[in-house]
């Protein structure tokens, strides 16, 4: 019996932990992989042409900010 209890109580806590992660993975802000600005209202994101990853809509924007970083 007490078998049987001790791995209830194991599954119940991996679901816990597995529902926390992905809690935290909906929440964690995606960053732009051309200038790494995080998405917000102002900044949406959209996928890059390339297919590398999430980029800035406005592409004219993202490489400004891209290249005032990098000076």
């Amino acid at each position: 019996m007490s078998n049987e209890v001790d791995a209830k109580t194991a599954r119940e806590r991996a679901k816990a932990i597995a529902e926390q992660r992905r809690a935290e993975r909906r929440n964690r802000k995606r960053k732009c992989v051309v200038c790494g600005v995080e998405e917000s209202d102002k900044t949406p994101f959209h996928a890059h042409p390339e297919g590398i990853g999430p980029a800035c809509k406005d592409e004219v924007a993202c490489l400004t900010r891209k290249n005032a970083g990098g000076r």
